[in-house]
Order: structure tokens, then sequence, then C-alpha cells
């Protein structure tokens, strides 16, 4: 009995039973084959500046590594969700546009010379512009998917903390969070960042922030790592295949595109650099607002057509498991 399970084994007759998964937190073991295997999930970094361009790169593992990659500990999505030719994404071609123009204009961004802030916040502004455009396109074609509109509906199962004089923390921050939203520009100039002052001691600070248990936190994240991460982007962005490769294309460009931005948050959260003059404070709200961007709009819309493509692939695989 045992040697024709192995015999079947062999052949692949139950490679259902068969792992490849890598623990999602931890490199893989010295000598062992990871050629196809994903790899381990970056831990998140606890300021809320860098996570979207963190969840970036989460979304960029799940569609450059072959079998797919991890968004948390506890979620893995195999790459085959991407074969799926019955599902149909909404504004495909739309998003795919926004995305390609977003990328170019981040092309433009990643030549200029990091240790200029000058250079930098003048094309971070002009960036802005595009991201304006982009929004106000995607906000037109996908409504209420993208933005901060219904995103309590995202959350309706957590508790909502009420203090003594029966108001909810989600009420109270509600006004603090629209104002940044729809005056941040006004802070500064269009054209220049003087006169720019915005308070030392803020209310709300990333520890009042949220933690997910299934995802691993950190303060730091090492630079070769995202060195390397760009250079596996690099190599894999010409293997797409199947009935959504342009979107993939696209979306994977986009990911590593916006890497030139987590850098320049990283240098504007640098506690040295941090207020130090008004080019770094127009630096901070530029790079923040363009945070926000990815996280509300840009990040939206792929984990809602990713969620799409996981029902289909879930609900179908649970077919082939009862047939």
């Amino acid at each position: 009995m045992s040697s024709a399970r192995t015999t079947d084994l062999a052949s692949g007759g139950h490679h259902i039973f068969e792992g490849f998964l890598n623990p999602p937190n931890q490199p893989p073991s010295p000598g062992a084959d990871d050629s196809c295997s994903p790899s381990s999930l970056e831990p998140c970094p606890e300021p809320t500046i860098l996570r979207p361009f963190w969840m970036l790169r989460c979304i960029a593992g799940v569609l450059n590594q072959p079998r797919g990659g991890f968004l948390t500990t506890r979620l893995f999505v195999p790459r085959q969700i991407w074969m799926n030719r019955s599902v149909k994404f909404k504004s495909v071609e739309d998003k795919i546009a926004n995305c390609d123009l977003l990328t170019a204009a981040l092309g433009k961004l990643s030549k200029v010379d990091t240790y200029d802030a000058d250079a930098v916040l003048e094309e971070l502004q002009g960036f802005e512009e595009v991201m304006e455009r982009v929004q106000a396109a995607l906000i037109k074609r996908l409504g209420s998917e993208v933005g901060v509109q219904a995103l309590s509906a995202l959350f309706k199962d957590a508790p909502v903390p009420i203090d003594s004089t029966g108001t909810t923390a989600e009420t109270r921050e509600a006004k603090p969070n629209k104002s940044y939203l729809s005056s941040w520009r006004k802070l500064r100039g269009k054209n220049s960042s003087s006169g720019v002052t915005i308070p030392l001691n803020s209310s709300r600070t990333d520890k009042e922030v949220a933690n997910m248990a299934s995802v691993p936190m950190t303060s730091f994240v090492p630079i070769d790592k995202r060195t390397a991460h760009r250079q596996t982007l690099s190599k894999e962005a010409t293997t797409f295949e199947g009935p959504h490769k342009e979107y993939m294309n696209s979306v994977s460009r986009l990911c590593e595109a916006a890497q030139v931005l987590d850098q320049v948050a990283r240098q504007v959260e640098d506690p040295g650099l941090k207020h130090s003059s008004p080019t770094h404070i127009g630096l901070e709200l530029s790079t923040r607002h363009a945070a926000e961007f990815f996280g509300f709009y840009i990040c939206r819309f792929v984990l809602g057509d990713v969620t799409l493509l996981m029902d289909k692939y879930v609900k179908r695989s649970t077919e082939w498991v009862i047939a």
C-alpha cells in the first residue's frame, strides 16, 4: 500500500497533498529549493505613511511569484486565480490606462536626485496633479469602490468604542480626517512651500492605529531587502500570461514604480530631518497625500479585484473537491 502511494506521489497523482509553502514570516531553510516558492511576508512598517507602499510590495509578490504570495500570515493568494477567464473586472481598460499614467509620472520622479530636496519637492508637486486627475477618473468609473466612502462597511464587525459622553471614536475622528483630506493643499502655496506650519505634537499618532494580529509589524525594513524585491520585479516583469496579463503587467509595474515614493517617505520619517525646513514640511505633506491616494484608491480597487478572483477560485475549488 505504501509503495503504491509512493508511486502515485512520484507521478503527481496526489499532488494535492504536496506542500510548497514556507512559513509566511520566515525565510526558507538553507539549501532548500525555493525557486518556485513564495517569498516570506515582509513585516508591515509601523509608520502609517509607509504602509500603502508596503501593501503594494505585497501585491507585487502575489503577481510576480510563480505560485503567488502572502498578503497576511493567514492569507495566501495563489497566482492561479488570475487564470480565471469567467471573471470580468469593472472598467479594466480605465484601470490599466490610469496605472500606466501613474507609472510614467513616477518614472520622471525616480530620475530626480533624492539628495536634492527642492528638486524632489518640485517634481512631487507635479505628480500630485497627476494623482488628482487619476483620482477624479477612478471616482467617475468606480464610484464608491475607491476613496474613503463606504470604508465603514469593511470594518462593520469591529467593535466601536464609546466614551463616557456617548460619542464613538469614529465620530470624533471624522471631522479631523475630512479636514485634513480637504485642506492639506491650503497649508502651502501652489508653487512654493514657504510659510508652511504644522503642529509638531499631533494629537493622533501611529500607535493609535489598530494593528492586525495576522500581520507582523516592524519599525525598520532593511534597504537591501527592498532592493532585492525590485530586482525580482524587473526579472519577472515579462512573464505574465492568461486572460488578465495586461492588467497584471500594468499593476506590477506601478507597484515597482511607487517604491520611489517609499524612499522619499522614509526620508520624511527620519527624526533628524522631520520639520527641519519648509521644504521638508512640504515633502511630508505631499508624501502623505501620495500615501493616502495609493491606499484609498489604487490598493482598494486592486484588492477588490483580488477578492473577486479569490471568491471564484475558492468556489470552483470547492466544486472540484466535492466532485
